[in-house]
């Protein structure tokens, strides 16, 4: 694990686009693509913005990315509230990648066991596997409780080890959501968290200097036994860790 603190959020999402563009480059080299799970939320959507524009948009080829959603919010796909809408707005709108390489989560369906599984088997059929697909990034966040994705203290969705998309509801609105699980998480190949602002310092200096308690520290969970993780906070978010 790398936890790297920045002055401000503006300069830490110019070191996140960079590392984006990093990771890109190299798995598109071995692998021939890029595949990466995007999140919600306030701290991303600069990064999203900054891929989304000069100089970091020419950096990556786009037709060789597939871009899918570590969680999604149960709202149509045009609600502000949605994680797609942000990404679209700030990023897809602006990039040159072929629809069928941009995999939204489908949270808006009336059937939410169904939406998983649909989900689940779209990620398997882009990835050639039966099994659990290794992400080559997860850009995850991490709110003031220490949740990730929609995974919430004490929530049952912490201890899933079947499913990989699972419906939850949490306790902050809008509750209904599907999440990655568990095991999904921890196959990813590199994992990158943003954090910002001074009401996440308490769960900061939880996450990373605390006791391992997952049901209280959700964020906790996420440790790719054969990936690497990547802390990128801010000065406020830092503040509170002892080293």
């Amino acid at each position: 694990m790398e936890v790297v603190v920045y002055p401000d959020k503006d300069i830490l999402s110019h070191a996140a686009a960079s590392y984006v563009v990093r990771i890109a480059r190299e798995s598109i080299v071995t692998r021939g693509r890029f595949t990466i799970a995007l999140s919600g939320g306030t701290t991303p959507k600069a990064l999203y913005g900054l891929l989304g524009d000069a100089p970091y948009r020419e950096q990556i080829d786009w037709s060789a990315v597939e871009i899918f959603w570590s969680d999604e919010r149960c709202v149509p796909p045009d609600d502000p509230e949605s994680n797609y809408f942000l990404a679209r707005e700030q990023l897809l709108s602006k990039i040159a990648i072929p629809a069928s390489q941009v995999h939204r989560m489908p949270a808006d369906q009336p059937d939410r066991d169904a939406a998983s599984l649909v989900y689940t088997q779209e990620m398997q059929r882009a990835f050639g596997t039966n099994g659990i697909p290794s992400f080559d990034l997860l850009q995850l966040g991490m709110g003031p409780e220490a949740h990730t994705c929609s995974l919430f203290p004490h929530q049952p969705s912490l201890h899933e080890q079947t499913r990989l998309v699972m419906p939850v509801s949490v306790p902050k609105p809008p509750p209904d959501r599907l999440t990655f699980t568990p095991p999904l998480l921890n196959a990813a190949r590199n994992v990158l968290f943003l954090a910002t602002g001074e009401e996440k310092a308490g769960a900061v200096q939880a996450v990373l200097e605390g006791e391992y308690d997952p049901d209280e520290y959700p964020s906790q969970i996420v440790r790719p036994p054969h990936g690497a993780v990547v802390w990128m906070l801010d000065a406020e978010a830092a503040a509170r860790l002892q080293r």
